[in-house]
């Protein structure tokens, strides 16, 4: 039995310990139609989705969140979101920012080692080779 208890007492420490590594956090920004997104993330996971809300909102859901670094404005031309991992904590961070914009929205978003997930996509993608250093520009192609 005290075995048993002790096995207890490992397993809700690790949950605790879990907890405090893990939050999440959602950003609310009330928007027009054809307002513009910019979004500039370093090592994170984007996920793009579109709605018909007047809105944009975007849930941070950050791993070990005391190695990251995020800033939000918006202005009459459109809101803004920088995510940074800081120096030395970040290496153990990580997040995933769920991003949902209406569907006149432009988004600009520039990722530093990051991965784009976009939602209900039609269409061709052209992704040219990657430039020295790794870089991707994308650049809009006629039908």
């Amino acid at each position: 039995m005290q075995h048993l208890t002790t096995l207890w007492k490992i397993a809700n420490a690790a949950s605790e310990v879990a907890e405090i590594a893990r939050s999440s956090e959602t950003f609310r920004f009330n928007v027009r139609e054809d307002v513009t997104l910019y979004l500039h993330m370093a090592g994170a996971e984007v996920r793009v989705r579109r709605w018909d809300e007047p809105r944009i909102e975007i849930v941070a859901q950050l791993q070990a969140p005391f190695g990251w670094r995020i800033k939000t404005d918006q202005d009459e031309f459109g809101v803004y979101m920088v995510a940074l991992r800081r120096a030395v904590v970040g290496g153990l961070s990580g997040a995933i920012f769920s991003v949902a914009a209406p569907r006149r929205a432009h988004l600009y978003v520039k990722l530093e080692h990051g991965r784009l997930l976009i939602d209900d996509l039609t269409g061709t993608i052209q992704l040219p080779p990657l430039v020295a250093g790794g870089e991707l520009t994308i650049a809009p192609t006629s039908p």
